[in-house]
């Protein structure tokens, strides 16, 4: 994108040296040109480096919690406690008892940082839930999580909000 704006940028406004010596506002703008030129020459090659790693990421990350949401619509304590090991799994379990069904859709994921064993991710968790008795409910939340490696797979740590 930066890229994209200085080529604009250099190849819309063809400037002579000799004009912009007299303009302040060209030089200015030859001058965060330069700059950006630099910047993208520099920081290339490590922001490609790590464009591969970070899709891994966060497609592992999707990946999971379509898997998590999957478990939770079985409406099964132990599916769902492969992926948040730290759950209370008899208070789940009874919570599930009380339900007819649940529906749970989790989109708009974005991985918000990422050191390679742990990762902080937001979401938006829509659950439809239907109890045994009473009336269907719909919920929509903004969560925020941290996720951390377990073996070869990621795991619920915990949830921020």
């Amino acid at each position: 994108m930066i890229f994209s704006a200085l080529e604009l940028l250099v190849v819309t406004r063809p400037v002579s040296l000799a004009a912009c010596s007299t303009a302040p506002r060209c030089r200015v703008l030859v001058l965060v040109a330069v700059a950006l030129a630099l910047r993208v020459w520099f920081d290339a090659p490590v922001l490609l480096a790590q464009q591969p790693a970070d899709r891994t990421v966060e497609a592992d990350v999707r990946m999971m919690l379509q898997q998590y949401a999957d478990a939770l619509e079985t409406l099964d304590a132990t599916a769902v406690r492969k992926f948040q090991p730290s759950i209370d799994i008899e208070l789940l379990r009874k919570a599930f008892r009380e339900m007819r069904a649940l529906d749970v859709l989790i989109d708009d994921v974005r991985v918000l940082s990422s050191d390679g064993a742990i990762v902080r991710a937001g979401c938006r968790v829509t659950q439809t839930l239907t109890p045994r008795a009473g009336s269907k409910q719909t919920t929509s939340v903004t969560r925020v999580m941290r996720l951390r490696k377990q073996d070869s797979s990621w795991v619920i740590d915990n949830f921020e909000r």
